[in-house]
């Protein structure tokens, strides 16, 4: 019933107007399943030759070494081409060991990784170029047991179009690299989906100075080079737990048209961070600090972006790590700089006794000389429960009308760089912790 539980709970959720996209996943088997058995490379390369759309081949449990499967085949809609683990989770694969989806409607699901070899480049999981509506599901890979290494890998490398990463466990990446890549090429919209998977990665890589070094973010969807590119993702239903990282970026968005929507964010000191493109929406995600510092929201740069919908829950974050961040643009920016905050909307969010509330026009950079235009912040409600929270911050620089303030309740702190009305009264926030535990529950492997 958790799966029903979830895709009601988030239909509940959804603004007038908006439709879920939660969609039901297909469960792992529990046991066993008919199909074709192999054991090696070479017996799967001569049951792959012989496949199906709709056949299933299975991979026999047991411990495997330097094994690297490409699965080079095309399956069809509603009858895809399948390896499944004999077992789920039982099929363990170590060192240099990966998995390649190269074709279209393509399935590989219910297989462990561990004890990776961290000193060789190279994904554990991939969709090829040219592959489409392809699928890896109920996968597991543990880090725990390797070795930290500045060696710049990628667990997941995501290509081609229509392709899915759902319901799979990432457990403490120590090599430098971000986790989970969409890789965008010319001509192409993605239009992934990253579903209902669990990560953690608490660990950091320092650079000599003791500063966070760039490149470990959870997810990162595009580069600088592709930025005004549209990516067309879904990422949904996923649970980010002490994603830590590079200390700043838990997700770093970098393309346009993306969707982040019922994720939970949980204790990870940084952001989900809209770096490059436009067009993006942040809806009905659950920021919570557990207590640390540092822990903090969403950061906005960039044109037409919609954050609305979400729940910050007594955030940390100060400056760029804020609950919620409009960053100062600049007025000549590169693809790799900080474009303009453009025509944003920041609507019907609830900040519950965070440091800082809504943060607008902070930046670091003397070149960053462009404050946002046109921002629309609407039916927020902000409560802080102490003196020194902040609940909202306008920054020096802001012209007069650049920001709209419609409907909004806010309660407590102290204001800096405006005097916004605030409520008499604390006002009553509605108890989310339901769906919270579903997202924790529904997230990661189900074996």
């Amino acid at each position: 019933m958790l799966f029903a539980e979830l895709a009601v709970l988030f239909a509940l959720a959804a603004p007038a107007g908006c439709s879920s996209r939660f969609v039901i996943p297909d469960p792992l088997p529990s046991g066993q399943e008919a199909g074709v058995v192999v054991s090696d490379t070479e017996s799967f390369r001569a049951a792959l030759r012989l496949a199906k759309p709709g056949d299933t081949i299975l991979w026999a449990d047991g411990e495997y070494e330097d094994v690297a499967v490409k699965m080079t085949a095309s399956g069809s809609e509603g009858a895809p081409i399948t390896l499944r683990a004999q077992t789920p989770g039982k099929v363990v694969f170590k060192g240099v060991s990966s998995i390649q989806l190269q074709g279209s409607w393509l399935v590989a699901e219910g297989f462990s990784f561990t004890r990776l070899d961290t000193s060789v480049k190279g994904s554990v999981l991939t969709f090829a170029k040219g592959s489409s509506n392809c699928r890896i599901s109920g996968c597991k890979i543990d880090g725990r047991s390797s070795k930290p290494s500045e060696v710049d890998t990628k667990w997941v490398s995501m290509y081609g179009t229509h392709n899915e990463i759902s319901h799979c466990t990432f457990l403490e990446k120590k090599n430098m690299g971000c986790l989970l890549v969409v890789w965008m090429e010319a001509g192409i919209v993605p239009g992934h989906v990253i579903a209902d998977n669990y990560f953690t990665r608490p660990y950091t890589h320092y650079d000599d100075k003791g500063k966070a070094r760039n490149g470990q973010e959870s997810i990162r969807i595009g580069t600088s080079d592709f930025s005004m590119s549209d990516g067309g993702c879904i990422v949904r239903g996923n649970h980010f737990y002490r994603c830590d990282g590079e200390r700043a970026e838990i997700i770093s968005n970098k393309s346009c048209g993306n969707i982040y929507e019922g994720n939970l964010f949980e204790e990870g000191e940084g952001s989900l961070t809209l770096r490059h493109g436009n067009a993006c929406t942040v809806r009905r995600n659950y920021f919570l600090s557990g207590g640390r510092s540092e822990v903090g929201g969403v950061r906005i740069i960039g044109e037409r972006h919609v954050v609305e919908d979400n729940f910050f829950y007594k955030l940390t974050g100060s400056n760029y790590k804020s609950a919620l961040c409009v960053v100062k643009g600049e007025s000549e920016a590169a693809l790799n700089g900080y474009w303009t905050a453009k025509d944003c909307v920041v609507r019907g969010n609830i900040f519950v006794d965070c440091l800082n509330g809504i943060v607008v026009n902070y930046g670091q950079r003397d070149t960053q000389d462009s404050a946002p235009v046109n921002l629309l912040v609407k039916g927020n409600t902000i409560v802080s429960g102490k003196n020194y929270m902040i609940p909202v911050s306008v920054l020096e620089g802001t012209p007069e009308g650049a920001v709209t303030w419609e409907d909004n309740i806010i309660f407590g702190g102290s204001q800096k760089g405006v005097s916004l009305e605030t409520a008499g009264s604390r006002p009553v926030v509605g108890d989310n912790s339901e769906i919270i535990s579903l997202i924790r529950k529904n997230a990661g492997i189900q074996w």
